[in-house]
């Protein structure tokens, strides 16, 4: 009887002392709005925020740049050209937790739609803006004909408001962007280890048999 009893005892004991670390995840974060300090423009087709939600839309462009996804030629894009930096500001309501940026944007050569260079700024009053971080992205015709995702990661943003700042390169006229997603980190549950079950199952038989020798 004592055995089983130290079984049911250690067994429960390493069970709960094994429940695996909890695994970092994200939450998508959605702004209220957003507002722009420079005029969208017109090329071949028209870069038009055309519902006042494009950049926050769910809807991606790709490569090339003019190809109709369904909406038309070029749609999911947001234009700008020889304006530098275009500002669009991002207001959340509140102060709000946000650790990731991701920013997409393409090429299709130098002298024309290029990757431009992009800053993040925050602000509690949408008025005062803080330098939190930025990409630079020389200018390459190695990025030709190509859609990119630029990440912010480790921002440790908690204010009302975020800018992110685009600015083209030398030669490259043209900016455009198509979706600007806000993540914040979160902690999932704790679940138990496939050992940690496994033993779980070990000291409900440990005590069952205990049980039995009792009677």
């Amino acid at each position: 009887m004592h055995l089983i009893k130290k079984i049911a005892a250690c067994s429960a004991l390493v069970m709960l002392t094994s429940w695996s670390a909890a695994s970092a995840t994200q939450i998508e974060i959605l702004p209220s709005s957003y507002s722009i300090d420079k005029d969208t423009d017109c090329g071949s087709y028209c870069y038009h925020d055309n519902t006042g939600n494009q950049l926050i839309d769910g809807k991606y462009g790709t490569a090339p740049w003019s190809a109709d996804l369904g909406n038309g030629h070029a749609y999911e894009w947001l234009g700008w050209v020889r304006d530098t930096p275009v500002n669009i500001d991002f207001d959340f309501g509140t102060a709000t937790q946000i650790d990731s940026i991701n920013v997409g944007t393409v090429q299709d050569h130098v002298n024309d739609v290029v990757v431009p260079d992009l800053s993040v700024f925050s602000s509690s009053d949408g008025s005062t803006w803080s330098l939190i971080d930025s990409i630079l992205n020389p200018e390459s015709s190695s990025n030709n004909n190509q859609y990119f995702t630029l990440e912010f990661d480790a921002l440790n943003i908690n204010d009302q408001y975020v800018r992110i700042a685009a600015a083209h390169n030398t030669n490259g006229p043209w900016t455009f962007i198509d979706e600007v997603d806000f993540y914040q980190n979160a902690k999932t549950a704790k679940v138990p280890e496939p050992g940690s079950v496994a033993l779980l199952g070990l000291g409900l038989l440990g005590l069952a048999a205990r049980r039995r020798r009792q009677q």
